[in-house]
């Protein structure tokens, strides 16, 4: 684990005593190690963490000062930026969580009619062709595919492979439904398939009522996924309590990243106030979390103005390049992660964009530091050679 050692003396907080809001996630370790390690306390943070069931809960306790932050998904903010959703409070990112941790899961009869498809493979290209294959065969047939939320990741990643293998949106049917209750609707037969992060997927293979097709990581190596979000009149009244918040969650993104300490954050997770014991164990493989290191949990522009393009896709009156530009700034604001890192003496990035989905192998971007390196993070195209698994 880097040497994140606090300075002395620390900032005192405007608000010791925080609630944080979270969805049962593989992705919210870093709220729930933060509070078992003690983190928040070693920063003179009293938190309580708020176990909520759907992140249009957290949404809407955040907007009204219920929860003082919380982890969401990242269109949530710049969702809220366009117009889009409860309130009118503004919400900002203030860290990223990490990057990857969802995939795609069917049910287990869909999987195996898509393995009867002359293309089918784990690939996106041939998942895509499979898919594809099925609905050509059954005409009358209207799949219906669940996501977490409207405006997340899982809904643009899954909209971002079906065009890309050219499948007409129109031949699936898209719902929402909460993460905690996907392997149920997927057993009830209420859906044929979901994107959602962490353990979902795992549980829905491990109850043999689904299978994964593709993991989000095959999509979009390393693409960003959940944040740490709050409204930016809070950010403005608490700037220490946001500071010292964000100091605590990156020593905990850091502690999440060694290896030897996954069976410990398990044994964590399976209390019930987290996730509970009868979640069985996740295949790493699926969800390919990165909790920190390589800038993972930078607030990046460049990745807000992806979503925000993702986000107006089909919208009455789109917002034009230049509104987009400054949503994203305003919403991903760098400043609070900018001052919490430097004092963790963390490197960071000088440019607060870069160039997204472009890269096959790591790569560097300027630092205060020095070089600053970043994972590759090429999206999927299907001319291009298939993306396994382990890629």
């Amino acid at each position: 684990m880097p040497d994140l050692r606090l300075p002395s003396p620390l900032p005192a907080p405007e608000k010791p005593q925080l609630t944080l809001g979270f969805v049962p996630l593989i992705d919210a370790c870093p709220l729930i190690l933060a509070l078992e390690l003690g983190y928040f306390r070693d920063c003179g943070l009293d938190v309580s963490l708020s176990k909520e069931a759907s992140w249009a809960s957290i949404r809407d306790k955040v907007q009204l000062g219920l929860l003082d932050a919380a982890q969401m998904p990242a269109g949530i903010p710049l969702a809220a930026a366009l117009g889009l959703g409860y309130g009118q409070n503004p919400l900002v990112c203030t860290m990223g969580l990490g990057l990857n941790g969802n995939a795609i899961t069917l049910s287990s009869a869909l999987h195996e009619a898509l393995q009867q498809a002359p293309d089918f493979g784990t690939d996106p290209a041939c998942a895509g062709a499979a898919l594809a294959w099925y609905l050509r065969e059954h005409p009358q047939e209207r799949p219906t595919f669940a996501t977490v939320y409207t405006h997340s990741m899982h809904s643009f990643l899954l909209r971002y492979w079906l065009n890309a293998c050219g499948i007409d949106l129109q031949r699936i049917r898209q719902v929402v439904v909460p993460p905690p209750q996907m392997v149920d609707a997927l057993k009830r037969g209420l859906i044929d398939a979901f994107c959602a992060g962490e353990p979902w997927n795992s549980v829905a293979q491990q109850q043999q009522v689904g299978r994964v097709l593709i993991s989000g990581h095959q999509i979009w190596h390393n693409a960003p996924d959940k944040v740490l979000g709050t409204t930016a009149h809070w950010a403005r009244q608490h700037p220490d309590s946001l500071q010292l918040l964000i100091m605590a969650l990156l020593r905990a993104c850091a502690w999440l990243d060694e290896a030897g300490n996954r069976s410990r954050m398990l044994d964590i997770l399976g209390q019930p106030q987290y996730l509970g014991a009868g979640l069985i164990t996740p295949d790493p493989g699926i969800g390919r979390h990165q909790f920190f290191g390589s800038a993972a949990n930078f607030p990046w522009q460049s990745q807000a103005r992806w979503l925000l393009e993702q986000i107006q896709q089909g919208q009455p009156s789109p917002r034009s390049g230049a509104e987009l530009d400054e949503l994203a700034r305003s919403t991903y604001d760098s400043s609070h992660f900018r001052l919490a890192s430097a004092a963790l003496q963390l490197n960071l990035p000088l440019n607060d964009s870069k160039l997204e989905g472009m890269h096959d192998s790591p790569w560097e971007v300027a630092g205060n530091q020095g070089p600053l390196s970043l994972p590759k993070d090429r999206r999927f195209d299907p001319s291009a050679q298939p993306v396994t698994a382990e890629q």
